[in-house]
Formats: C-alpha cells, sequence, structure tokens
C-alpha cells in the first residue's frame, strides 16, 4: 500500500512536466504547416463598351476584260501594200493600221470620176439638144441613165477606196496583226486586233445572297493585289450592268463594272476582286472577337466589376471585321476584359494592368 502511495506522489510531480513538453510539441508541429494564403488577384486589361456605327463589306471575285476587244477584218480581197504601227503600239480612232490594194482602188476612183464627168457633160448637152428638136426624146433617156450609172460607179469606188484602209476604230492597244505587207487576203479575213484599255470591265458573278445590295451606278472598290510582293493596289469602279436573269448552272448574277485605267497598271485577264457595301449599322454594340470565350459551347465574356471578373453570355449578332456584334448580354458603359480572360473563372479577383 505504501508502495503505490510512493508511485501516485511520483506521478503528481512529473504531470506538470509532461504538460509542458507536449505545449512545445504542439507549437513544432503547428510552425511546420503554412499559412493558407489568400488567391492572388488576376492581371487584365478592360475595354468600355460603347455603341458605334459599323459598316459590313462583301467581297468577290473578279477578272477583267478590255472594255472594246475588236478584231478588224478585210472588207475587200487583194494584197496588203503598206503596213503601218506595230504589235503593242498604241493607236487613235481613226488611225491607219494597214492598206489593201490601195493602188489599184485609187485608179478605179479615178477612172469612175472622169467616166461620170464625162456622162454628166454628154447628157447636159443632149438635154439642150432634145429641147430644139436636134435629138430623139429616146437618146436622151439613155444617156441620162449612163449619166445615173457613173455617178454609182463613182460612189461604189469612193466606197472601195475607203474599204482599202483599215482603221483603228477606238482609242487602244495594237494588241495583234495577222498580216504582213505583200501577203494577199480574202474579204472576211481577220487583219488586226485592236483592245481599248484606257478603261476596263471587271466582270463579277454575284451570288443570291448578296445580289440585293447592289445597284447600277454605284461605286465598289476594286482590289488587284501583287502576286509577288503581295501588295495591294485599290481603285473605285462603276457598276453598270446587273443581270436581272441568275446563270442556270452557277445560280448566280453576272455582273460588269466600269474601271478607270488611264494609268495602264491593270491589262486584260488579270484576277481582281471587288469589295462592295452589304449594310450599315448605327449604335451597335460591338467588341473586339478575341474577347469573346468560347466555354461548354456558350459564348460568354467577362465583365469588371467590384474588382471581379464576372462572367456574362453573351449573343452574337454577326461578325464584322474583328469586331463581334452583341445582340444580348452587355450594356453600354460597361468595362469587358480584353486581356487575360481565357485564365479566369466567374467570381476570379483582377487588378487592372497599367495602360
Amino acid at each position: 500500500m505504501r508502495a503505490c502511495r510512493q508511485l501516485l506522489l511520483i506521478a503528481i510531480l512529473f504531470l506538470p512536466l509532461l504538460s509542458g513538453c507536449g505545449d512545445e510539441v504542439a507549437k513544432e508541429a503547428n510552425a511546420t504547416i503554412p499559412e493558407v494564403s489568400q488567391s492572388k488577384a488576376a492581371s487584365v486589361k478592360v475595354q468600355q463598351v460603347i455603341a458605334q456605327d459599323l459598316k459590313e463589306y462583301f467581297t468577290l471575285p473578279g477578272s477583267l476584260e478590255a472594255w472594246q476587244d475588236l478584231t478588224l477584218a478585210a472588207e475587200i480581197a487583194g494584197p496588203i501594200d503598206w503596213v503601218g504601227p506595230q504589235e503593242g503600239e498604241r493607236v487613235s480612232a481613226g488611225q491607219k493600221i494597214l492598206t489593201i490594194d490601195s493602188v489599184s482602188q485609187k485608179a478605179n476612183l479615178e477612172r469612175a470620176k472622169v467616166d461620170a464627168e464625162i456622162k454628166q457633160a454628154n447628157m447636159q448637152r443632149l438635154e439642150q439638144l432634145v429641147d430644139e428638136n436636134l435629138v430623139s426624146r429616146q437618146e436622151y433617156d439613155n444617156s441620162v441613165n449612163a449619166c445615173e450609172t457613173a455617178k454609182q460607179n463613182l460612189a461604189l469606188a469612193k466606197i472601195a477606196l475607203n474599204k482599202s484602209t483599215v482603221r483603228a476604230p477606238v482609242d487602244g492597244i495594237l494588241d495583234q496583226r495577222s498580216i504582213e505587207r505583200g501577203e494577199y487576203v480574202k474579204d472576211g479575213n481577220p487583219v488586226a486586233l485592236v483592245v481599248q484599255v484606257d478603261r476596263l470591265k471587271a466582270l463579277i458573278d454575284v451570288p443570291e445572297k448578296d445580289v440585293r445590295y447592289l445597284n447600277c451606278g454605284e461605286q465598289v472598290n476594286v482590289i488587284q493585289a501583287q502576286i509577288d510582293t503581295g501588295e495591294e493596289s485599290h481603285r473605285l469602279g462603276e457598276l453598270v450592268h446587273l443581270a436581272y436573269k441568275a446563270d442556270p448552272v452557277t445560280r448566280t448574277y453576272r455582273g460588269k463594272i466600269e474601271v478607270d485605267n488611264d494609268d495602264g497598271q491593270l491589262r486584260p485577264g488579270m484576277i481582281i476582286r471587288i469589295e462592295a457595301l452589304r449594310r450599315e449599322l448605327k449604335d451597335a454594340i460591338a467588341i473586339p472577337l478575341y474577347a469573346v470565350v468560347d466555354l461548354d459551347g456558350r459564348k460568354v465574356v467577362f465583365v469588371a466589376k467590384d474588382g471581379k471578373a464576372k462572367l456574362r453570355p453573351v449573343k452574337i449578332e454577326r461578325i464584322i471585321g474583328d469586331q463581334a456584334v452583341i445582340a444580348e448580354g452587355l450594356q453600354q458603359g460597361e468595362q469587358i476584359v480584353v486581356k487575360g480572360q481565357q485564365l479566369l473563372t466567374d467570381g476570379t479577383p483582377i487588378k487592372l494592368e497599367d495602360k
């Protein structure tokens, strides 16, 4: 019994010491557990939502053709006795390109002219004599018929001489001459090709969805790209014709655009594209397309409010260039996140980057 009392006394004496050691161990254990830090704010850039006027354009491919592409043919048969401008040279309207048997035609004209003068003089002489009953009426009538025939032959000789000269019908380029001096041509054979290039026509095929946005007389932008450099040249053109009937195969409507080419930089056969106004939107709510996030099939943006990013679903009406036109989900004056939005979730604390 005495031994039990001694053990109990020893336990009571050591109890404070054990308690102190436990506190030290607990303090050391707690020191090894890091304190949980609060979430860091995400750095973002924002942009204010404003209403703005937007223009929506559409583009169509096309090709250039000469405004007039004229194949000139021989109107009489004969040898080529003179050639003028060479291929590639500019010609003006009415300029001589070549002549066909012009020497013979000039001789025929002179002969017809002399014959007509003789017949005219003979008719006038007989006219005086018939009044005096010195010649018969029949003889006078024959002279009148002969005079008229001579005049007709003279007119035909003038026409033949005029046809012996092939002239440029318009200002343009002699793109091809298919005959040389001394060669013989038949009536109707092609002899030259003249193209009018101070203005060109751009041909486009307009799909049904866009044909209602084009009207004859309106201006469109004609764009020609340099394949080697990637540079683009822009100039205005005027829509001068738009077909009322669609092509039965392509279901498109052929349009013709007049394009000024005084500088000669464009050539027939080049590929171009045209840019035309589809519609103009007034006071549209539009934001940068890159601000929109695709989240589980939904289009959302993040709105900055009270130091946090608030997820906001939006409905996109259309996309114009790099702008998304918003039909529902945003109001004018709100601040949307335009940088850093890919790393955000609803309610994430944010801080604005310095501009």
